[in-house]
């Protein structure tokens, strides 16, 4: 997360040095795209944030409170991911291409499952259905444990190491994030950069 936190820093003060950048922002034509670019970096830096705290700090010895943290995280990186698309296309006016990052899709795959569409009514009719229960001892940022039951193949205890998963991730969204910094430095070059005084 800490890696995340960095590149969003660098836009950031890259934005705040460069008056080119500011004008295009700025320009009433660009509304849409401003709001979408301080609103992600808001978002980023608050999971970014918040996800180290918590991370620091483990999950609750309570499983109530437990349970709550968990699917609260999940949520942060889904928060951080769409957060992070947002400004890609803020910046760049293109989409975001997910499709090779294996962590980030890992990340999506496991809130699904564990914290986000019980009903599963994300998925298409043909998929075989799916059921996932935490137990109140799932475990933590080294490792949790789930049960997933499926269809023709019975239950399973899939266990998945959070911390490894999150990092992978993490070194994915900050390459994303660098992408964004690197279109910032072509669109408005560093030899238009001057401090803005606002």
């Amino acid at each position: 997360m800490l890696r995340i936190g960095n590149r969003r820093q660098e836009i950031y003060d890259y934005f705040h040095n460069n008056e080119a950048c500011q004008q295009f922002f700025f320009d009433a034509a660009q509304e849409e795209r401003y709001a979408a670019y301080y609103t992600s970096m808001y978002l980023v830096q608050d999971t970014s944030e918040s996800l180290l705290v918590h991370r620091a700090r483990g999950f609750s010895s309570d499983p109530h409170a437990a349970y709550i943290e968990f699917w609260g995280v999940m949520q942060a990186l889904i928060i951080q991911q769409d957060s992070i698309s947002e400004l890609y296309k803020a910046v760049t006016a293109g989409q975001l291409d997910i499709r090779a990052l294996s962590s980030w899709q890992t990340v999506r795959t496991l809130r699904n499952a564990c914290a986000g569409h019980p009903a599963k009514k994300d998925r298409p009719k043909n998929s075989p259905v799916t059921r996932t229960f935490m137990g109140r001892r799932f475990g933590g940022y080294p490792a949790i444990t789930y049960e997933q039951w499926q269809a023709q193949k019975g239950i399973t205890h899939p266990t998945v190491k959070l911390d490894a998963l999150i990092d992978g991730y993490a070194k994915e969204a900050a390459a994303k994030l660098l992408e964004v910094l690197q279109s910032m430095k072509e669109q408005w070059p560093a030899s238009t950069k001057q401090k803005c005084e606002r």
